[in-house]
Parts: structure tokens; C-alpha cells; sequence
């Protein structure tokens, strides 16, 4: 066994139910920056040009939002918030640590309207994870893994 043999297998992928709790803690997390940017946008100019009951004005700002968040805490951390509470994380295929360019495309993918419905495709994985080349796993199970495979390999180099 080579270190490059390292796979996620499926028992180390993060249930549907931790990640529907993922996805409703960062929607309300996300809800929270909303409502404090708006608060924040009132009192400026830059409010008045923004028509929040206009549907199309609305998803942009949500898909603005929405890019930020999760550009920053898991282009930076691997971990949203939700993330976070649920012991989860996104690693590549191999364990790693996604590239900045990998959640890009995860974050882009993430605005689409119809996005979130993926996840109810029985086991397979949700779109923005399909399309990266990204898991979302159980943290604990993917270091106790990644610890029993390189003790293995370290018994097979002795």
C-alpha cells in the first residue's frame, strides 16, 4: 500500500441528516450577516438602490453573501460554522486539504437555485461536492483512518 492508495470511503462521508443540519445552521448563520449588513446598509446611501422585493435583486444578494461566507471559512479553514458544530469537514478524494481554486468552484456551484435538492438523490453526493471533487466527512473517523493508513504503511516500509 502506497501513501497515494489513501481513498475516502464511504463510511467516513458525513450522513444527509449532519448535512441538512449543516446546510439549515449556515442559512441561518447567513441569515444573521443579512439582516446585520442591511441594518448596517440603511443608514448609507448604497441602500436606497437595493430593492429587496424584487426576486432576481434578492438571490443576487443572498448569492453574494452566500460566496463570501463560504469563500472565507472554508476557503480558509475547510470548516463552515456548521461544519464546525457537526465535527464535519471537506477534504479531497485523498484526504487533503481543498485548494483555493476547488472551493471556488464548490462556492459557485453552491448559488445555483436548484442546488440544495441534490442531496435527496439517495447516497450519492450533493452537486457543489460532485462537480469539486470534494467529501464531506466525519473528522474523527477521517484522522482515525488516515492514522491506522500511515501506521500501516510505516509497518510495510520496516
Amino acid at each position: 500500500m502506497k501513501e497515494e492508495d489513501f481513498k475516502i470511503e464511504n463510511y467516513l462521508v458525513a450522513s444527509k441528516q449532519k448535512r441538512i443540519l449543516n446546510f439549515i445552521i449556515d442559512s441561518l448563520i447567513k441569515v444573521i450577516i443579512v439582516r446585520l449588513l442591511l441594518a448596517f446598509l440603511i443608514n448609507l446611501e448604497i441602500s436606497k438602490g437595493i430593492n429587496l422585493s424584487d426576486m432576481i435583486e434578492r438571490y443576487l444578494f443572498w448569492s453574494i453573501i452566500s460566496f463570501v461566507y463560504f469563500g472565507i471559512t472554508e476557503g480558509f479553514l475547510a470548516r463552515s460554522p456548521a461544519k464546525y458544530l457537526t465535527k464535519t469537514i471537506v477534504v479531497m478524494e485523498d484526504g487533503s486539504k481543498p485548494t483555493a481554486r476547488i472551493i471556488l468552484t464548490r462556492t459557485i456551484l453552491r448559488i445555483l437555485p436548484f442546488e440544495p435538492w441534490t442531496f435527496l438523490r439517495g447516497r450519492d453526493l450533493g452537486l457543489h461536492d460532485e462537480n469539486s471533487g470534494t467529501f464531506v466527512v466525519v473528522k474523527s473517523k477521517l484522522e482515525e483512518k488516515m492514522k491506522d493508513h500511515f501506521e500501516l504503511i510505516s509497518l510495510e516500509k520496516a
